[in-house]
This record gives structure tokens, sequence and C-alpha cells, in this order.
């Protein structure tokens, strides 16, 4: 049985898709850390809502960043079946 010549190219997508999804579960989960374990859960309410902003800028960047090498992927991937 011979191996599909997509399948390395395939790996490298499903790689950076990891990625993506890996580097988002860090950052919550250090953002929830901060958030408990520094008290903001209980600042006041500006306090709070810096935080959530910061979190969702460094979420949306991060996303961006590595959405990029996971298109960038896609098209190896796309651009060597033809």
């Amino acid at each position: 049985m011979t191996e599909d010549p997509g399948t390395p190219r395939r790996a490298v997508l499903r790689r950076r898709t990891l990625e993506l999804i890996g580097a988002v579960v860090l950052l919550d989960a250090v953002a929830l850390g901060l958030y408990y374990g520094a008290g903001i859960s209980t600042s006041p309410d500006r306090t709070r809502m810096i935080f959530t902003l910061v979190w969702t800028f460094a979420t949306a960047i991060t996303v961006a960043l590595l959405l990029k090498r996971v298109r960038a992927a896609r098209h190896f991937v796309v651009g060597g079946r033809r």
C-alpha cells in the first residue's frame, strides 16, 4: 500500500493548526491564572475592563500572527496538489 504524497503536507497544516489552538489555550490559561491569582476578579470595574481589553487584544494578535502561518501551510498543501 502506498502512502498519499500529500500526507507530509497535510501534517504541516495540522501542526500549524494545533500550534494556533495551543497558543490560544495557553494564553487563556495564563490570563485566567492572572485574573484570579492576582485578585483582578475582585478589583474595581475599571481594572477588570482594562485587563479584559488587554487580554482580548493579546488574543487577537496571537490569532492573527499564527493564522498567517496556518494560511501559508494551507496554500502549501493546496498548491502542492496541482
